[in-house]
């Protein structure tokens, strides 16, 4: 009982302490690096405070609004107690703005205080009566930053300082066999852009994926690494064009423009029977039999034409739907009828499974499964 009326009295004295000298707990300075950036500019904000009170423990808790007009993220924290009772500490954010015209950046801002003797009152008792130190909270009205953000005098792709670079692994192919090209993308600026180096390009396959090494915020922006990861598939062949990315750097005050190298694929065609694979296809070595095979294919295809002089027209064979679907041997000749002549079908999840066996020797459990998905949906 005289502990909890001793808290009670140690809080109410804390409390008129703060109210009668709210000012006087600390002194603190928020500024920032610009205040007159374009969009998507890198700034810098920074608070620092320095406790006054020199008779309390002393807790800072800062954290910036949220809002749609700017992005902002947390560099650097830093905190230290050089002297009993004398804390300093600094807070370092990145902040981007969205929007041109007047911005207002607001943070919330409490300061915490409490006695050494609620301090040492966290650490008695039992470990399951372990709490938070009571404190008396205070929060600190800081000025907005003002920003007066400028409009960028034409649109553009990214914002900062890049270059790319890029990579054709094979620019001759098999007209079953995909094209790879990585774009390498590295510089410091804005993260968040939605531009590719390789937009649709006419009867191409394409499928891609972006790999990010890393964003890492830093003081003069996102330092950027990112992969453009690119397969492409043709019948025929076909030209990778050049694309333009405008840039905008605000470190330079410089509009330019990066270009992607133009590519070209020359895509060789290829009948499906040399797609077999020879080693779970072997030829046969006895020479007489190909012709033996050969008499025995003339004597299908007369009778194939006789039958269908005999039988009417509007007769179908159901078991013979889709027989070249059935009768592929592996995941290469698959792969080849889906893109050859199934190309109008949507198989994506199916040509990325297939590519997987054919090209990475993954997943080969998979052929089968596959197979059977691709007679199911063309059967709907």
């Amino acid at each position: 009982m005289n502990n909890t009326l001793g808290r009670y009295i140690i809080l109410f004295t804390l409390l008129f302490l703060t109210l009668d000298a709210n000012n006087k707990l600390a002194t603190f300075d928020l500024i920032s690096n610009k205040y007159t950036p374009y969009i998507k500019e890198a700034v810098e904000i920074k608070l620092t405070t320095q406790q006054v009170d020199r008779e309390l423990n002393m807790f800072y808790f800062l954290k910036p609004k949220e809002s749609s007009e700017y992005h902002i993220v947390l560099l650097n924290k830093k905190a230290e107690e050089p002297e009993y009772h004398y804390k300093k500490a600094e807070y370092i954010y990145l902040l981007f703005p969205l929007k041109s015209g007047e911005i207002k950046v607001e943070f919330d801002f409490t300061i915490k205080v409490a006695s050494d003797e609620a301090v040492a009152q966290v650490f008695q008792g039992s470990r399951d009566n372990v709490k938070w130190i009571e404190t008396i909270d205070t929060k600190v009205n800081l000025t907005p930053i003002t920003l007066h953000v400028k409009e960028l005098k034409k649109e553009v792709d990214l914002v900062g300082d890049f270059t790319i670079t890029s990579e054709l692994k094979n620019s001759s192919i098999h007209s079953y066999e995909s094209a790879n090209i990585v774009y390498t993308l590295n510089g410091v600026g804005y993260h968040n852009f939605s531009t590719t180096p390789i937009n649709s390009i006419e009867n191409v396959e394409l499928f891609s994926d972006i790999t990010k090494h890393y964003d890492k915020a830093t003081s003069q922006g996102y330092d950027i690494h990112r992969d453009f990861n690119y397969a492409l598939v043709s019948a025929n062949s076909f030209i990778v064009p050049s694309q333009k990315i405008e840039c905008y750097s605000p470190k330079k005050d410089t509009y330019y423009t990066l270009s992607t190298q133009e590519y070209k694929v020359d895509v060789k065609q290829m009948g499906i029977s040399t797609l077999v694979d020879e080693v779970d296809h072997p030829k046969n070595s006895n020479d007489y039999r190909y012709l033996l095979d050969y008499l025995i294919y003339i004597s299908i295809f007369i009778a194939g034409f006789i039958s269908a002089k005999l039988i009417p027209s509007n007769f179908t064979y159901y078991n013979d739907e889709f027989k070249d679907i059935k009768d592929s041997k592996n995941a290469k000749e698959l792969l080849y009828l889906l893109l050859h002549k199934y190309y109008k079908q949507e198989f994506k999840d199916q040509y990325e499974i297939l590519n997987d066996i054919v090209y990475n020797k993954k997943n080969k459990s998979e052929y089968k499964k596959v197979k059977q998905e691709v007679l199911k949906r063309l059967k709907k």
